[in-house]
């Protein structure tokens, strides 16, 4: 408010000119000093009321203020006085007006930390929401909900769409497949430009690995099918053993890969080789036991498959994983299975 101070004290001193002996001085000297003071506090007035006006009156600029400062100057004393008599009452209607928020204390909702199984839906559940005998706007939006589906489970479903009578649904699963393989495609091709250049060892090695972890991105997706497929892992194979062949360090990540494109395969023996290296070379058992179950029970070896499921049964695994190491090592029995959603699994 300091500013309203000095708009009336503008105005007094106006008032105290008009009293002063400089009004009955006849020369142009106390005519110019008058009509200086007059001026000045005229647009100290005028700059007041400029700025405590309300914001949605101060535009534009330049010519609202040269509007205030009219009123003042042609009507001394009097236009001053009126205009801050105005925004005087304006402000007290504009501070009434206002609501202030009042703060209020609450009470937190109590929190259960306890996790809790996310249920989440399942291939089944997802097919029969695309079934044909399901409207059609359903049937969209479950087609859209497949998109923060992981593409392991997603485009097995897309692929059986292709041939839906449905143009709709067909084109948009025909565009989400595309999509994926377009940009796994792109990768690859960038990868490949990058393998014509002059490497490091260290740069060969990573660029030999990302193109073999994006060819198995092919395979794991189910992008590829039939011959496709088996060409794929043929391309992914080579790029590993590429990779394996440069003066690096290996690691365990591209030993396991190694694996898992081996069993692909078909090449059980080399597969279990190479994930064994992968455990020496400090992969996890909770990732390569299941892959070596897996070969054992392909070898119908059931006692060793038991055996790697004791082991997993000891560790911090998902709970599918949980659920058929507890069948394979006799916690859990068919007749009382947890979750039968499993069963396919074993």
């Amino acid at each position: 408010m300091n500013v309203l101070y000095w708009a009336w004290s503008a105005v007094l001193v106006e008032l105290g000119l008009f009293w002063s002996p400089l009004m009955h001085i006849n020369s142009i000297y106390a005519f110019i000093s008058v009509l200086t003071l007059h001026v000045l506090a005229s647009a100290i007035v005028a700059s007041g009321t400029y700025v405590l006006q309300p914001k949605r009156f101060q535009e534009p600029r330049t010519m609202v203020w040269l509007l205030l400062f009219t009123f003042a100057f042609i009507a001394p004393v009097v236009g001053a006085v009126g205009m801050l008599l105005i925004i005087r009452t304006t402000l007290r209607r504009e501070s009434s007006s206002v609501r202030h928020a009042v703060p209020v204390s609450v009470n937190l909702p109590e929190y259960d930390v306890q996790s809790k199984e996310v249920n989440r839906s399942g291939q089944g559940a997802i097919r029969s929401r695309l079934g044909k005998n399901v409207p059609g706007d359903v049937r969209m939006q479950s087609l859209m909900t497949l998109q923060a589906v992981p593409n392991r489970v997603a485009n097995p479903i897309l692929e059986d769409l292709l041939g839906d009578s449905t143009d709709d649904v067909r084109l948009v699963a025909f565009g989400m497949l595309d999509a994926e393989e377009k940009k796994l495609n792109t990768h690859i091709q960038r990868e490949r430009d990058h393998l014509e250049h002059d490497l490091t060892p260290e740069q060969r090695y990573a660029c030999l690995r990302h193109l073999a972890e994006l060819h198995w991105e092919l395979i794991y997706a189910s992008l590829a099918q039939g011959e496709l497929r088996k060409h794929i892992l043929g391309q992914a194979r080579g790029y590993v053993d590429a990779a394996l062949q440069v003066d690096v360090p290996t690691d365990s990540g591209l030993t396991f890969l190694h694996g898992r494109i081996l069993l692909a395969q078909g090449d059980i023996e080399n597969a279990q080789k190479a994930l064994e290296e992968a455990i020496v070379l400090g992969q996890p058992l909770t990732s390569a036991l299941p892959y070596l179950a897996e070969m054992a029970f392909k070898r119908r070896d059931f006692a060793l498959v038991k055996q790697f499921m004791e082991q997993l049964a000891e560790l911090n695994v998902a709970s599918r994983t949980r659920a058929i190491a507890d069948f394979w090592t006799g916690r859990d029995k068919v007749s009382n299975f947890s979750d039968r959603r499993y069963l396919p699994h074993i």
